[in-house]
């Protein structure tokens, strides 16, 4: 059984190792090898999408305004994750609230920037 589930989110040295982004989990662990769909928190820029947007006291991470980047959404291998996470090159953070993961669930199916093949595999699973 896979240590990564809806919710989680998990901090990851994306675009480079001293660049890190707060990613959050969507999907259940699925397939073979076992995948989840992630999105990252980034800085509100003026350009942003704003469908899914974040203020302090939406999670212990976000410092300043921020939104979900569904540009970005994509699949992540559950191994790989777990691996990042047992060798220190990755770190869990608290899990994100109900409401909030409602929100970024609904957000990803109707935001413009959403990869449409995201947007397939989750709607048959949210």
């Amino acid at each position: 059984m896979s240590t990564i589930i809806e919710k989680n989110t998990i901090l990851v040295p994306v675009p480079s190792p001293t660049c890190k982004h707060l990613f959050i989990v969507l999907t259940t662990p699925e397939g073979d090898p076992p995948v989840v769909v992630m999105v990252n928190i980034t800085t509100r820029r003026p350009t942003s999408d704003s469908t899914v947007v974040l203020t302090p006291g939406d999670h212990s991470f976000v410092k300043h305004e921020s939104v979900i980047a569904f540009e970005h959404a994509s699949l992540f291998e559950v191994s790989r994750l777990e691996s990042g996470l047992a060798s220190g090159a990755l770190s869990k953070y608290p899990d994100i609230s109900e409401s909030l993961f409602s929100a970024v669930k609904a957000g990803l199916l109707s935001s413009p920037r959403t990869p449409q093949g995201i947007k397939d595999y989750c709607s048959s699973r949210f």
